[in-house]
């Protein structure tokens, strides 16, 4: 349990939403971080000056005095009652209000109100929690639990720990963790009992990494969006975003760490996904054009520092075309899908196969060998063997609703080029053009054929 007011105020800070404490009078005593950013005031400008019905619509505030009037059966007037007339009667009380923002905007806001007594059972405060009417509604169970434990300062603080949507950890100057929440729990797959006294950095699958971003905070340095993979004892990792401060004692003396990590793994992996479309073809999942000039670029600085040949096949098919057009670009994404393969099929996995565009594909061949004529060879073997793979016969078997699947039957040749590198002072885009020149060669011989680039 916490027991400084340095440690609460970091809690209630960290909240998502808006934590407003007030006297038995409706007197602003607690404006939380939450509060300012929903409202647009600062705790300087609401702290012992006003009560919350100050930001509440006035013609809402009449016809909530009335309707609870009515309900009641007693006369309430508008003004900071209407706000608490129920919890103060121990009526759980849950409402929807609009609340005026500094600037003059309107809110749509959920309000929990809880009125705060003492030993005695005697009112000493209300406790207004909102969350912006636009937003998921995550925390209302530990609301809850938290309107049950008011009373008691030290329930206060676990309830408001619990509430968190984030992973919460405080640990001691060593980076022993002291306490946790239950979504540290379920992130790591431990139980609180059996995480607090372990090393914090024993929570992560990098703990030098972890260990690093500790060391910051010790020093001064508050740390911001610190990605760590957290290990579940299932063997499970999960990214998160750690953020993590120093909390005080009322002297100033750092006595703990406060640390908060978020989920962000189903972020990573779209991050991931975005990338890898952004440099491979959607189709066939080769590598697309983007990424072929950066293989490329790789192979021939290869090629130049250890002395051997590469080579770059260019390849065209050379009746595709009439397949699109009778079939439809259907069947034809489906013939490409099955030409990627057998390419693929026919190169080691050290070689790159990609998706120039359309039908043409490029393939990267590295490490051949320091002598020409050999590489020569050896590149023929590799692209006569695309060639004479690609010419067996395609059985594209397109789906139809309602009926048996339809077979198609496709015969389909390639025209290839060929471009060896070495140690040209060459780019990427001239390797490739010498590649397509030799392939329209191949395509003007009547296609099925090979040729190499040849600059004399």
């Amino acid at each position: 349990m916490f027991k400084t007011v340095a440690l609460q105020k970091a809690i209630l800070n960290s909240a998502h939403f808006s934590i407003i404490a007030t006297d038995a009078q409706g007197v602003i005593q607690v404006f939380n971080i939450g509060a300012e950013r929903m409202l647009g005031y600062t705790a300087a400008e609401v702290l012992n000056k006003v009560t919350p019905a100050a930001f509440s619509d006035p013609q809402e505030m009449i016809a909530r005095a009335k309707s609870l009037s009515i309900e009641l059966g007693t006369a309430i007037a508008p003004g900071f009652e209407t706000l608490v007339f129920k919890s103060s009667r121990c009526i759980e009380d849950i409402y929807a209000l609009t609340c005026i923002r500094k600037d003059g905007s309107h809110l749509s806001a959920i309000m929990s109100v809880t009125a705060l007594r003492d030993a005695q059972g005697l009112i000493i405060g209300y406790l207004l929690i909102g969350t912006d009417n636009t937003l998921p509604m995550k925390i209302e169970a530990e609301r809850q639990q938290l309107a049950l434990r008011l009373s008691d300062q030290q329930f206060y603080t676990r309830a408001l720990f619990e509430s968190s949507v984030d992973a919460l950890v405080t640990t001691d100057l060593e980076g022993i963790i002291t306490d946790v929440n239950r979504q540290m729990e379920a992130l790591t797959g431990n139980t609180r009992d059996g995480l607090i006294g372990a090393p914090f950095k024993s929570c992560f699958s990098d703990t030098e990494h972890a260990e690093a971003g500790f060391k910051q905070v010790l020093n001064g340095i508050k740390l911001t969006d610190h990605e760590l993979a957290v290990s579940g004892r299932d063997g499970k990792e999960t990214v998160v975003s750690l953020n993590a401060t120093t909390f005080t004692d009322r002297s100033g003396k750092p006595t703990g760490v406060f640390a908060d990590a978020r989920n962000i793994t189903e972020r990573k992996q779209a991050e991931k996904q975005i990338l890898y479309l952004a440099f491979h073809d959607s189709l066939t999942q080769l590598p697309n054009r983007r990424l072929l000039d950066d293989r490329l670029r790789q192979a021939m600085t290869v090629s130049k520092r250890n002395g051997r040949y590469g080579a770059l096949i260019f390849l065209d098919l050379d009746n595709f075309k009439s397949l699109n057009d009778a079939q439809g670009h259907h069947v034809g994404d489906l013939l490409l899908i099955e030409v990627a393969q057998r390419i693929n099929d026919c190169v080691r996995e050290v070689d790159i196969v990609t998706r120039f565009g359309g039908d043409e594909f490029v393939v990267i061949l590295g490490n051949l060998d320091a002598d020409k004529a050999t590489s020569t060879a050896q590149t023929m073997v590799v692209a006569n063997k695309i060639r004479t793979t690609l010419n067996h016969p395609y059985v594209l078997k397109v789906r139809q609703e309602g009926t048996a699947d339809k077979a198609i039957v496709h015969h389909c040749t390639a025209s290839i080029g060929v471009a060896l590198f070495l140690d040209h002072e060459v780019g990427t885009e001239e390797v490739i053009k010498w590649a397509d020149i030799a392939m329209y060669q191949a395509k003007e011989a009547g296609g099925d054929s090979i040729r190499f680039f040849d600059a004399e």
